[in-house]
């Protein structure tokens, strides 16, 4: 690959991807759907342990994590789509939800990336206290530079 690299670096990507399904698995380098039900469904989830999806363009969640919490828990979710000024309703509404045991989702967390420490430090200090076993936290971003390596 290195040679090929010297003389044609557009087929580098190409040869990586077959070296990798040649001596390794397949499952590297195919892009699959995540199965959003499935996965919230199968007890994959934990109460302590936030899910964070990275979105692509055009893709919103929201309306099948609705019918999942609601399914789930029979509480619904509450959707919060963050920015400007959401700061103390998030807040507010972790700590409701974890007491209660419904779902809450922090969507377009990339919109308000300097409020994403005062937000990890809370949720830090959420899961710290007694937590309904059918809370769950769901946050939602596009890929952003800045956002915060910690909270991911």
């Amino acid at each position: 690959m290195i040679v090929l690299r010297c003389f044609r670096l557009d087929r580098v990507n190409f040869a990586i991807k077959n070296y990798i399904e040649q001596f390794m698995k397949k499952d590297f380098i195919e892009n699959r759907p995540t199965n959003v039900r499935q996965f919230l469904l199968e007890e994959c989830t934990k109460k302590e342990e936030p899910i964070i999806f990275v979105l692509t363009p055009g893709v919103d969640p929201t309306e099948e994590l609705k019918r999942i919490a609601e399914e789930k828990t029979g509480k619904g979710l509450e959707a919060i789509s963050m920015g400007r000024g959401q700061s103390k309703r998030a807040k507010q509404s972790l700590a409701d939800a974890a007491e209660s045991g419904s779902w809450v989702f922090l969507a377009n967390c990339h919109l308000s990336i300097s409020l994403l420490p005062e937000l990890e430090t809370t949720i830090d200090s959420v899961l710290k206290e007694q937590v309904n076993e059918n809370f769950r936290l769901i946050l939602s971003a596009n890929s952003h530079p800045d956002f915060s390596i910690s909270l991911l």
